[in-house]
């Protein structure tokens, strides 16, 4: 009896004691719940995509227009934020977006999107977003994540179709020294805004009548061109995933910092940074792109009969435009030339307005009347359209031959199936200075989130012809030609460069 009391104090003492413990485990778990949670800061993500930009100051960054984007240019499927220590700048966390609210739109004509709140240490972040793509940057520095070239995502440089969204990403320097702090600190009011800009940029081009007559000095018209056919030239297929820009007066690469070269142009001397950007020197006929950078490179082509020709819309009250995508593409001022600059040739087909003259026995230039009768190869020369090498020698009062035309100002036009086929090439401007022999910085180039329409608005004089497009790399872009373009360069941005003669 004295043993069994004695083991059931025992047993008491021991419950006692085991319930003690777990009392005091309690006491601990929930200690370190409450550290946890004050370590961790609750974040609310709200990302907005331009739809439309409000009227801003004309630079390198804002101009005077803007327009209107469709649903599949500023819509954000998917998001990834990647988490930099702002003090080490070394990789912290990255954290997938999926459950996008749009919210509609913001003053600024902005769509707005929130996402559902997600758990991040609480710290100082330099953060970094990328939308619309599935490809993940991985890396432990904030140096090389900013310094990653992506040659995969759009793997054929025009893009027609961008129905899934297009990627966009933050100015690398909008989102720097981001303090997160714990949740319960800040009552969960812990809200990022991220704005988002396309890696792309549009051209949009149409022309405003299907046929422009040609006069001459006094008005009388002798011929008419019919544009039916496009091509977009240099088209880089690399970009950087986040825009660079710099300040540049020689082709020297700049030691790169996230507050200086990850943000807005410049408006003295500043220039956005493509991938090639430091190989385009001022002796473009060097540039090889054996790498692939360009697709449909301008030098290779030269020859028409290679070309697969994107026809225009039909002519409507309202301009019908046709609509491409590609990336950004820019060159310091002195190397901005045809070798290197995005461009449009233009094909048309051209029409003789009865001013056809042969040579006659008699030695007499005499006009052929019967338009069944021109020749397979036509000799222009001031004005007026010649059967023969002869009847244009003639015209001028020397001998002319096939190699010295440009002596004589003269040009020859062949005749195809479907008629005599003229050409025009026009360097897409990014910033006119409206002076026609002076060239500006970042004056031809294509930038992302930039919408670049090119209306033809009229036709002052025959393009080349011969069955070819000539295009030394070596010209450069500040030239005449006989095209009129209103060109808008709109944001997305918007610029107003109208009534350019080129």
């Amino acid at each position: 009896m004295y043993l069994s009391k004695t083991f059931i104090c025992v047993l008491l003492a021991a419950t006692a004691l085991c319930c003690g413990c777990s009392q005091r485990d309690d006491m601990v778990g929930e200690e370190r719940q409450a550290t946890v949670e004050s370590q961790e800061a609750l974040v609310t993500f709200r990302l907005q995509t331009n739809a439309t930009t409000v009227a801003g100051t004309r630079s390198a960054e804002d101009s005077y227009q803007h327009v209107q984007g469709t649903a599949d240019e500023y819509k954000v499927t998917t998001a990834r934020v990647y988490f930099f220590d702002a003090p080490t700048k070394l990789f912290a966390k990255t954290v997938v977006l999926k459950e996008l609210k749009r919210q509609g739109s913001d003053a600024n004509g902005n769509i707005v999107y929130e996402t559902e709140r997600v758990a991040v240490p609480q710290g100082t972040y330099d953060i970094f977003v990328t939308a619309n793509t599935d490809r993940v940057l991985t890396t432990t520095t904030e140096e090389a994540f900013l310094a990653d070239i992506d040659s995969t995502t759009y793997v054929r440089a025009q893009i027609d179709d961008i129905s899934g969204g297009v990627v966009m990403t933050n100015r690398a320097s909008a989102n720097l020294a981001t303090v997160l702090r714990n949740s319960r600190e800040v009552n969960d009011e812990n809200v990022v805004s991220v704005t988002l800009e396309r890696v792309l940029a549009r051209i949009d081009i149409a022309k405003s009548r299907e046929t422009f007559e040609l006069t001459d000095d006094n008005g009388r018209q002798y011929a008419s061109v019919t544009l039916d056919g496009h091509y977009i030239v240099n088209l880089p297929k690399y970009y950087y995933s986040f825009r660079h820009t710099a300040v540049l007066t020689t082709l020297e690469v700049p030691q790169w910092d996230v507050n200086e070269h990850f943000g807005n142009i410049n408006d003295v001397n500043g220039y956005v940074i493509d991938p090639d950007f430091f190989k385009k020197t001022i002796d473009a006929s060097q540039f090889t792109n054996d790498d692939k950078y360009y697709e449909h490179f301008a030098t290779d082509s030269n020859s028409p009969a290679a070309i697969s020709w994107t026809a225009f819309k039909p002519v409507a009250e309202t301009p019908q435009y046709n609509t491409a995508y590609c990336l950004e593409n820019c060159a310091l001022q002195p190397a901005q030339k045809n070798g290197y600059s995005t461009g449009v040739i233009f094909r048309a087909r051209m029409e003789p307005y009865n001013n056809v003259y042969q040579l006659a026995a008699n030695g007499e230039l005499t006009l052929v009347t019967d338009k069944q009768a021109y020749p397979e190869v036509l000799y222009y020369w001031n004005y007026n359209f010649y059967d023969s090498a002869a009847a244009l020698s003639k015209a001028v009062g020397g001998t002319v031959t096939g190699q010295n035309l440009d002596m004589y100002r003269a040009q020859k036009f062949e005749k195809s199936d479907d008629g005599y086929r003229c050409y025009y090439k026009y360097w897409i401007r990014h910033l006119d200075n409206y002076k026609n022999t002076t060239m500006g910085v970042m004056e031809f180039g294509v930038v992302r989130n930039n919408l670049y329409r090119l209306l033809i608005a009229n036709v002052s004089g025959l393009g080349s012809g011969d069955g070819e497009t000539p295009i030394d790399p070596d010209t450069p872009d500040e030239g005449e030609t006989y095209l009129k373009v209103v060109l808008n360069v709109k944001p997305w941005i918007v610029r107003d460069l109208t009534d350019i003669v080129l």
